[in-house]
């Protein structure tokens, strides 16, 4: 034998159903701290047979069940069956040596009940236990050993450790049943004991009980004659109701022909008044939707003219606009042409001070080589002649010093003059420019306003769009919330709707042998004694229903009925308890539909109104088909419900406490006055559980429609979004273009400022280097005046040395003569360098601001441009869309006019309707009080009916409760009928002739001898200990 397999569900840790294979060879399990390893070898225990909590790790046996998670609910039962391979020869299992394996299953509810199976099949756990004897399993057994285990065993004693290795040995099943055996010889020798003890006692009370019994059958002999004449009166009142009841049944049927005639005539009138009122409700609705149509057309007619209005004056906008750009565009253009003239003149002039500069720069190199050739020629001569005439050298070398200096002078005080004349002209040129730019600053700050206004009533634009985008993101939000809660409703109401539809398939709170009985049905298991098919409905709560707010109190009036079994006949159910017996399997009770006809109380009798807190019959309550009313009527037909504690008990003692009310929280005034009530265990309910299922699955229905409205709102919000989002990106392209023209004018003002700065600088420039060039020229006058007159004292002391220096002058006259030419001729060269270089600089920042200012213009015109192409366009779609909206508009008139004359049709059709509503209700308030006077005939001859079936029912009831017997069998055994004669006085006779001794020896005394006859047996079978004991002794007292 090996163990093959292991399977759990609802066990501890293991809420679905998992199956733990084990191959041939070695086993490990292996896993995390608090995975359930350890719950796996309890489980094993467990199934075995442990009855110990302690050493599966619990401190009660419910701790088995899976107790329930955040994510999932708990369960209700524990299951594990363990699989043994029983095919191989070695290790054969010879107490189940038929089966090649063998499963053991045990299952334990929450509510404290167990389960045994051997291969599916019901046992005892004794059964398990012996199974499991002398192969080392069960709970017994050392095949499982746990930590401790092995030093728990070498710690025991002697004694301790044998019963260990009998076990292993194989023994310790011999040893089991030999104590078994010494118990029962045991037991046998006590009852023998005691037998001997009650024979002595009881053979003393043989003579009194001889005289007892001789009066017993005395009065057995008089009593079955007063039984004789009570079903004889019985049988007579009971014919006697039921011809009464036949007679008025006669009656009861013309008066029903008449009740239904009146209400069919009732029911024509309210047809017709119902037909007229739908007919008016229809005429209503319908000019109330012509009402909403004519409003709708004409909000839609006053959106189309107000939508045509708006374009129009968009419109006359961008004519304006269109007209304004042009203006500016044409400005534009001119002021650019004249840039471009300006800019073309300003670079000939560059490229033409270039020239000049590059030509005067090469002439000064040339006569500063050619000055630097003479100087070398000047400077051999002096020295041929500074030995000669040194002083005269000296002279002549301060003399031409001076004159040097005056020369230079001279030629830079013509040159600053030059310059500053040039300084002057280029510096009104640059007030001139800049009274331009400060003109030109101040018209594109206008403009820069002007963009700033129409950026401001832009941004409120986009600002407005920004707002309704948000809101529409908020009411999305919202609405994905909601369709989450939804979700989550729905998914909790489906996970209680399986949970209670797996208690329903599961029979969870019902009996095992209710259990038992419906699985063994469904398996077509129960037959009937000839093997013949039985019909079981299964449990009366299955079959019925109730509204929701009923079903606490008719759980409480139906009780533990609602788990007994309908069956179709007596013959089905006679099976099924026989089948209980069989299989040990518990007891059951059953409902023949066939058998149980009940009655139900009339509350119109009993004088009861909702008025005094009377909710109905209990079997009015219930729902069920037409075949099972009997039983429902003869189970709660006579209950009544009432809606709180304090009416029910004014209905109680108005009633005399014959009946029982319950209420609709549960609390019961019995027949008798007494008083039941407390709190209900609400997860133990079956007759609900239907209804809570209807109700939940109504409720997913009506969660997941709206959730579908939800989600129509979602989608219509994001069209509403879209659109939303196309008004955003249009107002934020017009503020964009709005921002871009005020970017260019300020991109075009500051260009200007830079412009006019720039020439505020180099005018500031110009006229430091102008009173520079004052002062300089002034220093140059009064160095000439000094000059001259140093000249003078030279040329005198000259032409003391003129006679040494003449042959030295013929040679240096000339020298000096080409020399001075050469200089003056450089210094007008550098003069005119230097002019040319400033020249050129001024006009190459000129050149600089001049493009400026042309890309300045083309970015204007290009923006202009653009401005009018958008207006000339937006203008175009506007005339259609304008064209549009009048067509529409010319339609919804024409609609409008259609929509109000049919609306005066209905108007008049509905006064029509009225008149012809008010006479068909007066004919049917002539109707109804026709009906009322042909109801209360009926109802009259219903109560006869009543009262003659209750004393019909009373009767009956009296021959089961006092002589057990039927109706049938009553008949049967009357031997002298009562006639009508007999009823009214001859049969009196008889009556008093036996009252004496009747009186004497009532029922209750021979009762009391048949009670304590069936004492007498009960303490006999309990002090016997076997069964062949218990059989001899009930022979010997029967007969005794």
């Amino acid at each position: 034998m090996r163990l093959k397999k292991l399977e759990l569900q609802g066990f501890k840790s293991f809420p679905d159903k998992t199956t733990v294979n084990f191959d041939k060879g070695l086993t490990v399990i292996v896993g995390p701290n608090g995975s359930g390893k350890s719950n796996i070898s309890d489980a094993m225990r467990w199934v075995l047979g442990e009855m110990s909590t302690k050493n599966i790790r619990g401190t009660k046996m419910e701790d088995v069940i899976f107790a329930g998670s955040q994510k999932r609910s708990p369960m209700s039962f524990a299951e594990v069956s363990v699989t043994f391979d029983n095919s191989e020869e070695e290790g054969r299992l010879v107490t189940a040596e038929d089966y090649d394996e063998i499963t053991v299953t045990r299952r334990y509810y929450r509510a404290g009940e167990s389960e045994y199976f051997i291969n599916r099949k019901p046992v005892r756990l004794r059964d398990i236990h012996e199974l499991f004897l002398n192969t080392g399993l069960g709970k017994g057994g050392y095949s499982i050993i746990g930590q401790g285990k092995i030093a728990e065993i070498i710690s025991r004693k002697n004694d301790e450790r044998r019963a260990v290795f009998e076990e292993a040995a194989g023994i310790a099943k011999y040893k089991f049943q030999k104590l078994e055996a010494m118990r029962n010889l045991d037991g046998t020798n006590e009852n023998l004991t005691r037998l001997e003890d009650i024979t002595g006692e009881l053979s003393a009370r043989i003579g009194p009980l001889e005289r007892e019994s001789a009066k017993a059958k005395k009065y057995l002999e008089i009593y079955e004659r007063k039984k004789g004449i009570d079903i004889a009166l019985s049988l007579y009142d009971i014919d006697a109701a039921k011809r009464r009841s036949a007679d008025v049944s006669e009656k009861l049927a013309i008066a029903k022909r008449n009740l239904e005639a009146a209400e069919e005539k009732l029911s024509d009138a309210e047809a017709r008044e119902s037909a007229l009122a739908e007919k008016q409700s229809g005429n209503r609705i319908e000019a109330e939707r012509f009402t909403q149509e004519i409003a709708a057309q004409k909000e839609k007619l006053h959106e189309k003219e107000s939508a045509a209005l708006v374009c129009e004056s968009e419109n006359v906008h961008f004519a304006e606009t269109e007209k304004t750009a042009r203006a500016k565009l044409a400005e534009s253009e001119a002021e650019r042409a004249s840039t471009e003239k300006e800019l073309t003149a300003k670079r000939e002039a560059l490229e033409e001070a270039r020239r000049k500069k590059a030509e005067k720069k090469e002439e000064a190199d040339k006569a500063e080589a050619e000055i630097a050739e003479y100087r070398e020629a000047l400077a051999r001569a002096d020295d041929d002649v500074n030995d000669a005439a040194k002083k005269k050298a000296e002279l002549d070398k301060r003399t031409i010093e001076a004159k040097l200096r005056a020369s230079e002078l001279e030629a830079r005080a013509e040159s600053d003059e030059k310059k500053y004349e040039a300084l002057r002209e280029s510096a009104e040129k640059h007030e001139a420019d800049i009274a331009l730019y400060s003109g030109r600053m101040e018209k594109a700050e206008s403009k820069i306003a002007a963009y700033s206004g129409k950026e401001a009533q832009e941004r409120a634009e986009l600002e407005k769009a920004e707002k309704k985008k948000a809101e529409a993101e908020s009411r999305r939000a919202e609405l994905e919330k909601k369709k989450n809660e939804y979700f989550l409703e729905a998914s909790q109401r489906k996970h209680k709707v399986q949970n209670l539809v797996r208690m329903e398939e599961l029979l969870e709170g019902f009996s095992r042998a209710v259990r038992f009985i419906v699985n063994e049905y469904s398996q077509g298991k129960i037959t009937g004694k000839d093997g013949g098919k039985i019909t079981l409905y299964g449990p009366l709560s299955q079959l019925i229903s109730t509204d929701e707010k009923y079903s606490v109190a008719l759980e409480t009036a139906f009780g533990q009925s609602l788990q007994n079994i309908v069956a179709k006949d007596e013959y089905s159910a006679k099976a099924a308890i026989e089948y209980l017996k069989k299989r040990n399997a518990g007891r059951a009770t059953f409902y023949p539909i066939d058998t149980m006809k009940g009655t139900e109380a009339d509350a119109a009798t009993l004088g009861l109104s909702a008025g005094e807190g009377f909710i109905a019959v209990a079997s009015t309550l219930v729902k069920c088909e037409d075949n099972l009313r009997g039983i429902v009527k003869s189970i709660v037909g006579r209950i009544i419900i009432a809606d709180n504690m304090d009416n029910a008990a004014k209905m109680a003692r108005k009633l005399a406490y014959r009946y029982r009310i319950v209420t609709l929280d549960g609390q019961v005034i019995n027949a008798g006055g007494s008083f039941t009530g407390g709190s209900s265990a609400t997860e133990s309910q079956l007759l609900s559980r239907r209804s809570q299922i209807d109700r939940l699955n109504e409720e997913i229905a009506s969660i997941e429609k709206a959730a579908k409205g939800v989600d129509s709102e979602l989608a219509e919000l994001a069209k509403a979004t879209a659109d939303i989002k196309a008004e955003y990106d249009a107002a934020a392209g017009r503020l964009a273009t709005v921002r871009k023209m005020s970017e260019a004018e300020e991109v075009q003002l500051e260009v200007l400022r830079s412009g006019k700065e720039m020439l505020a600088s180099s005018l500031d420039v110009i006229k430091a280097e102008m009173k520079a060039l004052d002062e300089s020229m002034s220093g140059y006058r009064r160095d000439i005046g000094g000059i001259a007159e140093r000249k003078d004292e030279f040329d005198t002391e000259a032409a003391l040395l003129a006679f040494k220096e003449n042959e030295i002058n013929s040679q240096r006259a000339s020298l000096e003569e080409k020399l001075e030419e050469l200089e003056d001729k450089r210094s007008d060269l550098l003069i005119e360098l230097a002019r040319e270089e400033t020249n050129t600089e001024l006009l190459a920042s000129l050149l600089e601001a001049v493009e400026a200012k042309a890309e300045i213009y083309r970015s204007t015109a290009a923006s202009l441009e653009e401005t009018i192409a958008e207006a000339i366009r937006k203008t175009a779609e506007n005339k259609e869309k304008i064209e549009k909206l009048r067509s529409e508009a010319a339609a919804l008139s024409r609609k409008l006019g259609e929509y109000e004359h049919t609306r005066a049709e209905l108007v008049s059709e509905g006064a029509d309707i009225e008149q012809s509503l008010n006479t068909v209700r007066t004919s049917q308030k002539n109707a109804m009080n026709e009906k009322e006077l042909v109801f209360r005939d009926y109802t009259k001859l219903e109560n006869d009916i009543e009262n003659a079936n209750t004393r019909a029912d009373g009767l009956i009831s009296f021959l089961w409760d006092d002589y057990e017997l039927t109706y049938d069998e009553a008949r049967k055994q009357c031997a002298e009928p009562i006639t009508p004669a007999t009823r009214n006085g001859g049969g009196a006779g008889k009556a008093e002739k036996y009252a004496p001794f009747a009186r004497k020896c009532k029922p209750e005394r021979h009762r009391g001898i048949q009670r304590g006859q069936r004492a007498l047996w009960k303490n006999a079978r309990a002090d016997a200990g076997s069964d062949r004991l218990k059989r001899g002794t009930d022979e010997k007292y029967r007969r005794a």
